[in-house]
């Protein structure tokens, strides 16, 4: 594409280009100890585009030089002074000499190409790699499920998708003495996460991954890059997935504790309202066996009494007292003429008295009545003929005189009820 379309879409969705060389430095540690080893050394940066990379090198030491198909990717690189070459880039690096370069570099070109190319890019890498060279190709990242399924395919020119294992079998086989895979741009938050979302499963794992490959050279050369190629870099979809079912079971389990100590409390919460229920039944059975009892049914009348006394009535009982005094207010004055007639006939008055005294309740009320309507002022009460009186409160007993306080004071409530 030489109209300016693919500068344009790089300007869009690959970033900044201080976002692309801050993320290149990740690769310094690689390269930086072949200055130690080749003094001005030579690299060759295949696909340069913008030119982050060549830029990165030289601040770094190196002289690089790029080439690209895209006219309008290269403007970039003329415009800071880049040494760059139009033209294709695997026909390019076939055309160097041997052992000519100490860093061969194809960033987001690998999935460009086919797979064929790819091996030929690899194949001629070796060659014109020094002892100790190093081979680097950035690639997207199909571990990235997100990336895989959509991102990649942003851009019309890519072809498909090269999983990391495949990349980094290539190089093994072409003779290159060691491979390493750096997975690269991942989240540091996500990186250090022990329970990451579903979400950080889909799209969490390293977009880009990149394959370093260091073709052979004397022992003591190689031992300058042990340490980077000994590291572990990036994050793999396998290990968020991990992580993920980790939490997930984590919190399942968290869960069942807590459904358990729930459960638990619920059967204690059971068995104290079943301990609470057996004793309200106890309860209530030895309520009815009292009251199914002989000794309450005969101390009935005692309660009644009791009732009174401490003005404890009820609606229905206070309407059973003003039914009675009713009665009475309506049967006296006719009790009362009865007596009369009675006192004024000897014989019957004899006979009734006689009779009367086998219910002593029933004649000393019939005498109160008579005494109190005046009916029989000179009455005797008595064998020695005293005159038959009520009592005085001050008469009584302690517990009489409360009693009939008591019962006194009832009385005057209920009148003033009916009333």
């Amino acid at each position: 594409m030489s109209d300016g379309f693919y500068r344009a879409f790089e300007e869009r969705h690959r970033g900044s280009r201080g976002l692309i060389k801050a993320r290149l430095a990740a690769y310094l540690p690689f390269i930086e100890p072949l200055l130690a080893i080749y003094p001005n050394a030579a690299a060759v940066d295949l696909g340069c585009g913008r030119g982050e990379w060549l830029e990165v090198l030289a601040e770094s030491g190196f002289k690089g030089v790029g080439v690209d198909l895209d006219t309008g990717m290269l403007e970039a690189c003329l415009t800071l002074g880049l040494s760059v070459a139009v033209g294709d880039a695997i026909t390019y690096l076939a055309e160097l000499p041997d052992e000519s370069q100490v860093v061969v570099s194809a960033f987001h070109v690998v999935e460009h190409i086919t797979f064929d190319q790819l091996r030929t890019l690899i194949a001629e890498a070796l060659r014109v790699l020094k002892p100790g060279g190093l081979l680097i190709m950035e690639t997207p990242n199909p571990e990235n499920i997100v990336v895989a399924t959509r991102n990649f395919y942003l851009d019309p020119t890519h072809q498909r998708p090269i999983p990391p294992e495949l990349l980094a079998f290539v190089p093994e086989f072409y003779g290159f003495k060691r491979v390493k895979v750096v997975r690269l741009q991942e989240s540091k938050a996500l990186a250090t996460s022990d329970s990451p979302s579903l979400q950080d499963v889909f799209q969490g794992a390293s977009p880009d991954y990149a394959v370093v490959a260091q073709k052979d050279a004397a022992p003591v050369l190689m031992h300058y890059f042990a340490m980077v190629f000994d590291q572990e870099y990036g994050l793999t979809l396998e290990t968020l997935a991990a992580r993920y079912d980790n939490a997930a079971l984590m919190k399942i389990h968290h869960a069942e504790a807590i459904a358990q100590q729930a459960e638990s409390k619920a059967q204690q919460a059971e068995s104290k309202a079943q301990q609470a229920e057996n004793a309200s039944n106890e309860r209530l059975n030895q309520l009815q066996a009292i009251y199914n009892s002989t000794s309450w049914r005969i101390t009935k009348p005692l309660r009644v009494i009791k009732s009174v006394t401490n003005g404890d009535f009820s609606v229905f009982g206070r309407l059973a007292v003003a039914s009675r005094l009713k009665v009475k207010k309506t049967f006296r004055p006719f009790v009362a003429s009865t007596i009369t007639f009675v006192f004024k006939r000897p014989t019957i008055r004899a006979v009734l008295s006689h009779g009367l005294k086998l219910w002593p309740g029933l004649h000393q009320r019939f005498l109160r009545i008579a005494v109190n309507a005046g009916i029989a002022p000179g009455l005797t009460g008595s064998r020695r003929g005293q005159t038959p009186r009520l009592l005085a409160p001050s008469e009584l007993s302690p517990r009489g005189c409360n009693f009939y306080l008591s019962l006194q004071a009832a009385i005057q409530r209920e009148m003033k009820g009916v009333d």
